[in-house]
């Protein structure tokens, strides 16, 4: 190893441009997060929609994703590059098209109860295309900011800083906010109309001091055809295959948090109180998970976070209800285990993206990012399906007290069933996952020698070096501003 080598410890990023990213960041979250928290249960106990109605349409979509994100990809990464820069624009174009069909989600559904199923499947549907539109340009962003490992690392806990204080933030006022109203319905339309606003408004702020500086080692992009290939990549294949298991485990519990609350232990307003005990086991988390991640790099740093998040949770199965200390107790240690996760998941994002550049000699970040934004999506729909079956199997009615079957349904979709599908994406990652952390140096390093090497090669070019001078001609007959 070179030990001088200062790629990993010169720092491109200004507190500016940090902030500007934790912004942008937190304006993408409350989208998912709302349809994951209360989607379902506000298709079922406001809207009037049969479970098992809504779980065959979150699958549907959900089919119709494993290609749609993959294409969208491939047509962000091949738009054209701006005097903004790549991504930016399209981020904020896609912030207003989404946001606009995320109020025909919920507005419409309720609005006109004559075709509401229908309504439901339409808007469900583009919502996999419009949020592919701004989530794709933003996981997109840390490869292009920065190719210095550090910074990565800094971005991508920041990036999770952001996700992760959106969603306490909203889960924690969607309740309280929600019952001020005279009626949920009136309740959850305000409720939407203000996550409109706060998205765009964190776009445009947050999209203004962003900068894109990583250019491509070569200028010709990737053929349709080779989307396969970038996909069946080890490294890209294996954080799939994981973060798929893992998302819909987690999109299974989210979406049955509000029933676990409301029916279960009777105290929905509690919903609100468990975001912001979490706090507590992020932060443990992140001070323990530093120096773990630094010795040992993302790949451990993720595994040993994944059974310390998920592990715990199968002790709520033998906890009565009423202890509810004990329940958020055990919410702060699994917590600690996500705190782990905090400081890696994205960076994982970006190792990929060099991956695939060392070993195909192309840049991908849109399609990578479409992977990311495949599984969130992937994971709420599947996530949430599998709550609506059970509920549907176990004679869940709503807004009564359920029976003993349909309590036992509910702790099995929001229990058992999401903890081990994310201990089984933990295990994927311990054992297939490549990329260590000295494999990871040392790509990094021969990809900073390669874009020396093309670099120097281009301005010997001839071509490149007659424009080089007719540009510097052209500049020299320009007066400079007093």
């Amino acid at each position: 190893m070179n030990e001088n080598h200062d790629f990993f410890k010169k720092s491109v990023l200004n507190k500016k441009e940090k902030i500007s990213f934790y912004i942008v960041n937190i304006g993408n979250i409350p989208i998912m997060t709302l349809i994951s928290l209360f989607l379902l249960i506000f298709y079922t106990d406001v809207v009037g929609l049969n479970p098992v109605s809504i779980g065959i349409m979150f699958l549907i979509v959900r089919v119709f994703d494993g290609f749609n994100d993959p294409l969208m990809g491939f047509i962000i990464d091949h738009l054209p590059r701006t005097r903004w820069g790549k991504f930016r624009p399209y981020l904020l174009l896609g912030s207003i098209i989404c946001s606009l069909n995320y109020m025909l989600l919920w507005l419409g559904p309720s609005m006109i109860p004559a075709g509401k199923l229908i309504i439901a499947y339409i808007s469900y549907f583009l919502i996999s295309i419009t949020f592919d539109l701004m989530d794709i340009p933003l996981n997109s962003l840390i490869p292009v900011m920065t190719e210095t490992g550090k910074d990565r690392n800094t971005l991508a806990l920041i990036k999770s800083l952001g996700y992760v204080s959106g969603m306490i933030f909203f889960a924690s006022i969607s309740i309280p906010f929600i019952l001020s109203f005279p009626t949920p319905k009136e309740g959850y339309h305000a409720l939407i109309i203000f996550t409109v606003i706060f998205i765009i408004t964190c776009n445009v702020v947050g999209i203004s001091a962003v900068k894109e500086r990583i250019e491509p080692i070569k200028k010709e992009r990737y053929k349709f055809r080779d989307i396969l290939k970038i996909l069946s990549v080890k490294p890209v294949l294996v954080y799939f295959l994981s973060n798929l298991s893992s998302s819909i485990g987690s999109g299974a519990s989210t979406a049955m948090a509000i029933y676990f609350w409301t029916y279960v232990v009777g105290r929905p307003e509690l919903m609100s109180v468990g975001p912001l005990l979490m706090v507590v086991g992020i932060i443990i988390g992140l001070i323990m998970g530093t120096p773990f991640l630094n010795k040992y790099g993302k790949k451990y740093t993720l595994v040993l976070g994944g059974f310390i998040g998920g592990l715990p949770n199968f002790a709520i199965l033998f906890i009565d209800p009423s202890r509810i200390p004990l329940i958020f107790l055990i919410g702060i240690i699994s917590a600690i285990g996500g705190g782990f996760g905090m400081l890696v998941g994205y960076g994982l994002q970006a190792d990929n993206t060099d991956y695939v550049e060392w070993k195909q000699g192309h840049r991908a970040e849109g399609q990578i990012a479409s992977l990311t934004s495949f599984i969130q999506k992937t994971g709420l729909g599947i996530g949430a399906a599998i709550p609506g079956f059970i509920l549907g199997a176990t004679s869940y009615v709503p807004n009564v007290e359920q029976s003993p079957l349909a309590i036992q349904g509910i702790y099995l979709a929001y229990i058992i069933v999401p903890t081990i599908l994310s201990l089984i994406g933990t295990l994927i990652i311990w054992i297939f996952y490549p990329l260590t952390k000295d494999v990871n140096i040392k790509i990094a390093r021969e990809l900073e020698h390669r874009r020396k090497q093309a670099s120097a090669q281009s301005f010997q070019d001839p071509n490149e070096h007659e424009n080089f001078k007719r540009k510097n001609l052209k500049n020299k007959g320009k007066k400079k501003p007093k």
